[in-house]
């Protein structure tokens, strides 16, 4: 069994830390405390720099958490022979090398392909197991993706598929996909920190993440299910 859920499980209440210290000290600015560190008194305009920081941390929980099931399924793989690989594991082990940016001429680039190919038939040792994840920002529709190019059964349950759904709320688009968006247009530049999510109330935020986090688990469960039951392989392994 693989770590992912306890990994997920460590950011999340790494995240909720995060969280509940912004809440108190939206609380306290509410009732008109005075907060201060040192020379500095904390006002409204620093919670929004954390309100912002919060969006950018529940991205990188996404960013993460993704990454370390593409690392993971490419350890299992590294175990396994490639001529014991599904047709759909070749091809997308494939694509990773496909999708390298080579420069040179036909040659250089043949170079690329016959190393990929003295590896899938061993005569070469497997040293790494790469996979290129979708295009774009990682959000619910990309991770799906990414699960159907490899064969993953990622089923949503009667409890998320409603909470995953675009929204108005959410300017037409689902939870994550707007997680994506805001988290792009603050580490861009697009929105400064000051004004990343100043339009979202701390409960709104909280809401947010309550989503993508259980919308993770559930993804989560389902690659683990993948990497357990050693799906990579073909049927007659």
């Amino acid at each position: 069994m693989t770590d992912l859920h306890v990994t997920l499980a460590e950011r999340r209440q790494e995240f909720d830390g995060h969280l509940a210290f912004a809440a108190a000290l939206d609380r306290r600015l509410i009732d008109g405390d005075t907060i201060s560190i040192g020379e500095m008194a904390l006002s409204a305009r620093h919670l929004l720099t954390i309100k912002s920081g919060l969006i950018v941390h529940l991205y990188n929980v996404v960013e993460a958490t993704m990454t370390k099931v593409i690392d993971e399924i490419g350890k299992e793989l590294l175990a396994v022979p490639p001529s014991q690989w599904s047709h759909i594991t070749v091809k997308e082990w494939l694509r990773h090398y496909a999708a390298v940016g080579v420069d040179g001429n036909e040659h250089t680039r043949l170079e690329v392909v016959h190393g990929a190919a003295l590896r899938l038939l061993a005569r070469e040792p497997m040293t790494d197991s790469k996979f290129k994840k979708p295009s774009g920002t990682w959000s619910d529709k990309i991770i799906l993706e990414f699960s159907r190019r490899l064969g993953v059964d990622f089923p949503l349950n009667a409890q998320m598929a409603p909470r995953i759904q675009p929204s108005p709320r959410y300017r037409d688009m689902t939870p994550l996909e707007f997680l994506a968006d805001r988290r792009n247009a603050i580490a861009h530049g697009r929105r400064t920190f000051e004004n990343g999510a100043n339009d979202l109330t701390l409960p709104e935020i909280a809401e947010l993440a309550s989503v993508t986090l259980d919308y993770l688990a559930l993804a989560v469960t389902a690659f683990e299910s993948y990497i357990v039951g050693k799906q990579f392989r073909t049927a007659n392994a």
